[in-house]
């Protein structure tokens, strides 16, 4: 569809504030009727709007959603493709929402959280384990989201930096809300991949690959492996072979602090993927280092924390709700 508002502006203006604000409780917890404390957020918000273009309907969802908040031609309303192609220096808003699934969080969160913006995700994919309203909810929800005594849930990220062969460390560093994984870059090729937690040597795998997660990734891609599930604000890493053989194939679960360090032994080519979309090619004898992200990912959210559960349930197909049923193994 063509629509002025979905384009982005030549020169870009930040986005005009929506509407004034009770502050937002930043806490893992939410108190009913408890006193405010002292670390708030400031009462006054302004938001932009990110959406995934390829899901039919978004474009017509984020059109609706412009002109119920009434956003300024200025304003952050675009694609997360467009999002990724902008100056990441400056994030002019407080709240982004996104009209998609998990997959555009992943992409949105990474722009979001090195400049503490929380984010508001609204279904329109499949799971949707990280989004808070359903698409046919948004519009006539949106204004409680806006208005009512909210809080924002922190969710520990992961940050992967890649060491070459030679012993040189690459200036990029990638921040994940899900797994870094580091496996062959073949189908049907096992991986040997050297594992050492803290210094320390662990193993060597013999695997498709290997999975370092975090809580939030524990309902990812190391659930369909038979990893175990995490509560999403746990700070907890996940360690998890891919179809292993032999050895070691269960999961560990490793406290915050620690450092793993990933070794390609294999000659075959390798891969180190980082929330499934920020893929990198690794030679034999490279490294890969994953610990804990200084960045957290910050999720506006109405439900108590316990909802946390019910909704767990819902997504798996396991309970009340139109979710399709996943198998658990």
């Amino acid at each position: 569809m063509a629509d002025d508002r979905l384009a982005i502006p030549d020169t870009y203006r930040p986005p005009v504030a929506i509407k004034p604000l009770p502050p937002f409780l930043i806490s893992s917890a939410r108190v009913p009727g408890g006193s405010v404390p002292d670390t708030l957020m400031n009462s006054r918000r302004t938001a932009g709007i990110v959406y995934n273009p390829t899901i039919s309907g978004a474009e017509d969802l984020v059109t609706e959603l412009t002109q119920r908040l009434g956003l300024a031609d200025g304003a952050l309303v675009c694609s997360v493709d467009d999002l990724e192609r902008m100056n990441q220096d400056r994030l002019d808003v407080d709240l982004l929402i996104t009209v998609g699934g998990d997959g555009t969080i992943l992409r949105a969160v990474r722009i979001a959280a090195p400049h503490e913006v929380s984010i508001l995700g609204i279904n329109m994919g499949h799971m949707g384990f990280m989004t808070e309203l359903r698409a046919e909810d948004a519009a006539d929800s949106l204004d409680r989201y806006l208005a009512d005594d909210l809080w924002i849930e922190e969710r520990a990220m992961l940050q992967a930096q890649v060491v070459e062969s030679d012993g040189a460390t690459t200036d990029k560093v990638w921040h994940a809300l899900n797994e870094a994984v580091v496996g062959s870059n073949a189908v049907a090729r096992m991986a040997r991949i050297q594992v050492s937690i803290d210094e320390t040597p662990l193993t060597v795998y013999r695997a498709d690959s290997v999975i370092v997660a975090t809580a939030t990734g524990s309902t990812g891609y190391a659930l369909s492996v038979g990893g175990p599930i995490l509560h999403p604000q746990s700070k907890d890493i996940l360690l998890k072979p891919v179809a292993a053989h032999l050895g070691l194939t269960s999961a560990l679960v490793l406290p915050a602090t620690s450092k793993v360090e990933l070794t390609v032994l294999s000659d075959a080519p390798a891969m180190l993927s980082v929330d499934g979309h920020s893929d990198v090619h690794l030679s034999e004898g490279a490294r890969v280092r994953v610990q804990a992200s200084p960045y957290v990912a910050r999720f506006l959210r109405a439900h108590e924390p316990s909802h946390h559960y019910a909704l767990l349930m819902q997504r798996l197909g396991l309970g009340p709700g139109d979710s399709t049923p996943r198998a658990i193994v």
